[in-house]
């Protein structure tokens, strides 16, 4: 970034207009309806009514049989149904989607064709070992008189009425929030900065004031706002400014890069390939679009198969963009508010009215993505999330999950909550000061975009001239299609059959009694869909007629015959997306594959010595002294030896070790909020080392809550203790790439995580530190070996040896990596003894001339926040002597609710088989320590037939026990201990 920074000239932002904003949050998400909460609601009182405690309404599903289906005596209903339902909903689904219109005057049919159940569609069989004893034909007239849909109606229109103003003002300061962020970070310069918000908020000067934010501005004459248009569908919420030139800056609320500057349409096309050439990011680029767009009518094929079209075209065939859209004559932030609106309204009545048209002509292939993106109920659309994305007040990729996903209704609202508040703090806070010269400046701004440094440019070879690809598209004699064609040859014998006409749309197609349209070609009938998109046909797949995926565009020669239009070939190019011409925070670092260091464990030897490098040999075995005599030279042996020499190689560096200067170390508020302690800590050095116990929640915590931020700050690699170069860097090189963790190092992960005791709900653990890293673009790399992490028993070591070895490698592996992937900002992942100099051995961070900070978990109402480390005493392991250990900096965080909780429970339950108690409400669970060692929680549920437990590989699963005692006897039966944790 190239700005002025802070001026004493510009004020802050006045305190009380900031509260004034934060004071118009709770308000607004309490407002707006939840549909997963209401539906809960409604769930619980239907199980109120009948008797049935002890169970979420969420963990009991519908399900609807049409297979094998016996009389039973004992069942509730007297049916016994396996092995799959037809149709499966949890009862707030059934809530909001209700029974089929036909079960109204059949109702009493249902009690035979389906019921209710605690477990899901995967059951083996449905009988009274799982029922939850209700008659739907009952429970049908519970759903006609609740009358949800008219409910939530009443209550979203209300949120509109009361709240209308809010979104907007809260949709405009997201903007500008953002768009400093992103100025920030380099993602925006100074002049489009300038530019983009005098497109949209013209009227804005610093220091802001609520009154800014409420009012609205002129469109701007040679700056055209427009929504984002594929085919004849319009996104809710993503905006193109477009200036004169053709330049254009697009806007995606809720998403972690919320600005993407293009100098050309082609550019824009490859961006939108890129958010749509796999299936989540595609269910993720499709929330930005209303349901009504997934539905395929006529000869309108649906959003999903008119992205599909963006790609048989290539980057180069513009015609899906609707790049001439007309634009918006109206304030930006007033059209974004209606839209979103309208969006909702016309979202509720497609879910709320028509389930089995959803499933019939909706986006078939990416709902069941979505679902798993955004919860069961996101399908149906729930409100709170869709406003907040809308407006950019979440992160749709991060934030967003907690907010949909929360266990909670106060989960997923505080996570809003959250998320909104942060951004005020951005834009009123003193960094916002940053960009406080080009708020000052918007009104005189340029009306044009200006090319920015930080695109990125297409990597040639030296000496190479560029060639841009050349696209042809050119009709493919019948003989030459022969292979193609086979794949889509359908089973229809149409001979004798005429086409139904000679001229026009349908001229030489063929509409045979049985449905569908077909066309000849050599003999052989293809059925095919006129596309509206396109204005031709296209051969589909017979078995799967909705996927575009594999299909064949055809067309009439002069000779009234049907031939392949061949599909554009590029000539002297390469991939689509080998260039990404877009602004992005920073040119990724080069895919290479990590090179081996002299200490890593030979390739021949690593099969043999894996139980080594997994810590499955005794002590005893790694000890210089012990000798395999019947093996005196095998690879123990060789093991030893190589961990000999790395050891003297690391003694001898630090009797003369050469150290780089130290940065300054930051004075920071102890209220600091982790951006701003990641931006100053990594503006001071490129290195920012994290010293914890390897058993600590807040340090994992404090990494997987911000690998955004970090991301954004150009973090470009994790460097992690524990991971090993020798048997899992080159598994990390595979998993940085594509996000696929091998069996051997998803399976050391937990080892390490079950080893060290971290966070017993799994959320704070190493193995979601790497996947976090991983999904942030940021690289993980190993900075420990076999020889290194495997180093007791070392004969005449010094006292430090493990700090001297570990701090040694993970120097020459930094080094080696910096300099071969370019020098770039780092972040390592140690032990607090190796972070800063620990008796007399110099750290990481002395080392590479990074900062130390050391971060640790706090009680409620006790974090100190961040401050010079005092340091703290622990236990050397091995000696059992107190040790003193001292960081840079120290941060304390205080541990998630829900933690402190868990981590009484993991302390308590030591043993496989023990077990406790818990109650929450009215609703009891129990919690025991598997045979695998981890916790596991189990609802206790209730019936008229008495207690009982799901879990199938207990001898007593979904046994009814008239009594809670039986029930326990049964489990200590078992030979389970029951524990009282206070």
């Amino acid at each position: 970034m190239n700005s002025s920074d802070t001026n004493s000239q510009f004020l802050l932002p006045d305190p009380d207009d900031e509260q004034a904003l934060k004071d118009l949050v709770i308000p607004f998400v309490e407002a707006c309806p939840d549909m997963h909460d209401m539906a809960h609601g409604e769930a619980q009182g239907i199980l109120d009514k009948y008797g049935i405690e002890h169970i979420d309404p969420d963990k009991v599903w519908w399900h609807r049989f049409d297979n094998t289906s016996v009389s039973s005596n004992t069942a509730f209903l007297f049916w016994e149904h396996y092995p799959k339902p037809c149709e499966s909903l949890t009862l707030p689904q059934l809530v909001v989607q209700r029974f089929h219109s036909h079960d109204q005057d059949n109702a009493d049919l249902l009690d035979s064709d389906g019921g209710f159940y605690n477990e899901d569609a995967d059951a083996r069989i449905y009988n009274e070992t799982n029922e939850v004893r209700m008659y739907p034909s009952r429970v049908i007239k519970d759903l006609w008189r609740i009358n949800f849909s008219d409910r939530y109606w009443e209550k979203m229109g209300s949120f509109w009425i009361n709240h209308s103003d809010d979104y907007r003002t809260l949709a405009k300061l997201n903007f500008i929030s953002k768009a400093l962020e992103e100025h920030d970070s380099s993602r925006l310069s100074n002049e489009n900065l300038k530019t983009v918000l005098k497109a949209v908020a013209g009227n804005i000067s610093w220091p802001i004031t609520p009154d800014m934010l409420r009012s609205e501005a002129s469109p701007v004459n040679d700056l055209r706002v427009t929504p984002l248009t594929i085919g004849t569908y319009q996104s809710t919420d993503i905006l193109r400014i477009v200036d004169k030139k053709g330049y254009q800056i697009v806007y995606t609320p809720g998403e972690l890069d919320a600005f993407h500057v293009f100098e050309t349409p082609h550019d824009l096309h490859l961006w939108l390939m890129h958010q749509n050439n796999k299936a989540d990011n595609r269910a993720r680029f499709m929330a930005h679009f209303p349901l009504s767009a997934q539905q395929q009518d006529g000869d309108n094929v649906g959003l999903n198969h008119t992205i599909d079209l963006l790609f048989f075209g290539g980057s180069y065939d513009n015609s899906q963009l609707n790049l001439d859209w007309p634009a918006l004559e109206m304030d930006a932030f007033t059209w974004l508010r209606d839209s979103v609106r309208e969006r909702m309204f016309d979202d509720a009545d497609l879910s709320l009215r028509s389930n089995g048209d959803l499933r019939e002509k909706m986006w078939i292939g990416y709902l069941s993505t979505f679902t798993r993106l955004f919860g069961a109920m996101a399908v149906a659309g729930w409100p709170v999330a869709l406003a907040a994305v809308g407006a950019g007040l979440v992160n749709i990729g991060l934030n967003i999950a907690e907010a949909v996903n929360g266990h909670s209704v106060a989960d997923r609202k505080s996570g809003v909550i959250g998320a909104i508040t942060a951004s005020i703090d951005s834009l009123f806070n003193l960094l916002a000061l940053r960009g406080a010269v080009e708020i000052s400046e918007v009104g005189s701004a340029e009306e044009e975009f200006t090319p920015q440094e930080n695109l990125a440019e297409p990597e040639y070879t030296a000496g190479a001239t560029p060639r841009p690809p050349v696209i042809t598209t050119r009709p493919v004699p019948p003989l030459a299609s022969e292979s193609p064609l086979a794949p889509f040859q359908t089973n229809e014998i149409l001979d004798g059959l005429q086409v139904v006409s000679d001229e026009g749309k349908y001229r030489n197609i063929y509409q045979p009694p049985t449905g569908g349209n077909y066309i000849g070609i050599d003999y052989s009938y293809y059925q095919v869909r006129y596309v509206n998109e396109m204005k031709t046909w296209v051969i589909i797949d017979p078995a799967n007629p909705f996927s575009f995926h594999r299909n064949l565009p055809v067309r009439l020669n002069a000779e009234g015959e049907w031939e392949l239009l061949g599909r554009p070939g590029l000539k002297g190019g390469g991939k689509f997306f080998d260039q990404l011409p877009w602004g992005r925070p920073a040119a990724p670092l080069p895919d290479i594959d990590s090179a081996p260091t002299p200490y890593d464990v030979p390739t021949e030897l690593r099969q043999e010595l894996k139980p080594v490098a997994w810590n499955e040999v005794d002590e005893k075995t790694l000890n210089d002294h012990f000798v395999n005599i019947r093996n005196p030279e095998g690879p123990t042996s060789q093991f030893k030896a190589l961990r000999k020499t790395l050891y003297r190689d690391a003694h001898d560096y630090f009797a003369n070790a050469s150290l780089p200067p130290r940065p300054a170390i930051p004075a920071l508020s102890a209220a600091s909020k982790p951006k701003d302690i990641i931006k100053t800590l990594l503006k001071e050095s490129p290195g920012l080392v994290i010293g914890e116990n390897h058993s600590s929640v807040g340090s994992k915590q404090f990494l997987i809550e911000n690998m955004d931020i970090l991301a954004k700050q150009k973090v470009k690699t994790l460097y992690m203790e524990h991971l090993l170069t020798d048997y899992h860097q080159a598994d990390l090189d595979i998993f940085n790439r594509g996000g696929e963790l091998s069996e051997d190092l998803e399976s050391y992960l937990k080892q390490l995580d079950k080893g060290h005791g971290t966070d017993p709900s799994g959320r704070f653990s190493f193995r979601e530190v790497v996947k976090a890293a991983q999904k942030n673009h940021i690289r993980v790399q190993a900075i420990d070996c076999t020889a290194s992490y495997q180093s007791r028993g070392i004969s005449g070591a010094s006292a430090n040896y493990r700090q001297e070895m570990m701090n040694y490698f993970a120097k020459t592996v930094i080094d080696a990596d910096q300099a071969a992937r370019g020098a770039h900002r780092w972040v390592a992942l140690v032990g607090e003894t190796h972070a800063n100099t620990f008796n007399a051995v110099p750290g990481v961070s002395e080392l590479e001339g990074g900062i130390g900070l050391r971060i640790e978990s706090a009680e409620a109402g006790q974090a100190r926040g961040i401050e010079p480390d005092p340091g703290r005493t622990g236990t050397d392991p091995e000696k059992l002597m107190p040790v003193f250990v001292k960081n840079d900096l120290r941060l304390q965080l205080e541990l998630p609710p829900g933690l402190v909780r868990e981590q009484a429970l993991s302390v308590a339950l030591k043993e496989p088989g023990m077990m406790t108690l818990e109650k929450t409400g009215s609703e009891f669970e129990l919690v025991h320590r598997s045979r695998e060692g981890l916790l596991v929680h189990t609802p206790i549920a209730r019936d008229v037939k008495g207690f009982y437990i799901t879990n199938s590989k207990w001898n007593i699963n979904n046994q009814r026990f008239g009594t809670f005692k039986e029930l326990m006897d049964a489990l200590t039966g078992m030979g389970m201990t029951l524990i009282r944790v206070p």
